[in-house]
């Protein structure tokens, strides 16, 4: 269906406006839309057109729902990997689309920002503010719409774009996990974070010394676990402040594990300086949610 649409030769001009584009840039004021059956709406743009005369009979339960112009992001990010961006090398691309993300502004200590789909951004040239990729949508734009755009850098540095396309990985490459692990991990230490206002300063202090999280079913399967293990991989040497945080998120995790039969093994550190490679790639990466 889409090959026989893609052309033997681009336009030049679509050729030449992708070159100086890569995975993290951001573009000013990109489309924002997406499919939505308003009979049964969820987000608030598609119980807005569900209570218009707008939209026909015929078509409210198969409708694409398109934010105003004046209504879309200030900002949008680019999440397609640089290589498939320009598609430099290659005689006749064979991508038409690229994949954006949207980019808003969040109040400095936002509790968003601490969630595993928005990612904080960094731009040099929009001093002053917060911004950050939302990544729980992406829309397909065609490459023709980069002509006559300049890429806008999020980030002050490279490091910054191999954070972001680092989280794009892991969004992408998550396995299945069943509903428990959300109980026991995500649940648990967010719940200790919001305990109290030292509970907040020491996750702060802990996230920064974690370098990943891990799972290791080690009884059952990854969507009917018996037991499991969590393994901390650190970026140096354990302190007591990191230990104290994860034996107490152990003590009340293992309480909520058991209620759901599941049987919480104590937790596992390692070092991220001389980790066992093997090892690291057969645990199961989830996200720090704190």
């Amino acid at each position: 269906m889409i090959e026989p649409g893609v052309p033997a030769t681009w336009p030049d001009a679509v050729r030449e406006a992708l070159r100086p584009f890569l995975q993290g840039h951001l573009i000013e004021e990109p489309a924002f839309f997406y499919n939505a059956n308003l009979d049964q709406a969820v987000w608030a743009l598609s119980a807005e057109l569900r209570n218009s005369d707008d939209v026909p009979d015929e078509e409210r339960t198969d409708t694409i729902a398109d934010l105003a112009r004046d209504q879309r992001p200030r900002y949008g990010i680019l999440t397609t990997q640089t290589c498939d961006l320009s598609e430099e090398g290659h005689r006749k691309p064979r991508q038409p689309w690229v994949q954006v993300a949207p980019v808003y502004r969040l109040a400095a200590g936002d509790t968003a920002l601490g969630r595993d789909y928005v990612h904080a951004l960094d731009p040099p040239e929009i001093e002053g503010e917060v911004w950050a990729a939302d990544l729980r949508i992406e829309m397909p734009l065609e490459k023709s719409v980069l002509v006559g755009r300049e890429p806008i850098e999020a980030f002050r540095d490279e490091g910054g774009y191999v954070d972001f396309a680092k989280a794009l990985a892991r969004r992408r490459g998550r396995p299945a996990l069943a509903s428990i692990f959300h109980e026991v991990i995500t649940t648990s230490m967010r719940q200790l974070k919001e305990e109290t206002s030292q509970r907040r300063s020491q996750a702060r202090r802990v996230r920064d010394q974690v370098y990943a999280l891990r799972v290791d079913i080690a009884d059952g399967t990854r969507l009917d676990p018996k037991a499991a293990q969590l393994y901390v991989v650190l970026k140096g040497d354990r302190d007591e402040d990191t230990k104290d945080w994860f034996d107490e998120w152990w003590d009340r995790a293992r309480v909520v594990g058991e209620e759901h039969g599941l049987q919480l093994l104590e937790t596992v550190w390692l070092d991220a300086r001389n980790v066992n490679a093997c090892l690291y790639d057969q645990l199961i990466e989830v996200s720090l949610p704190i």
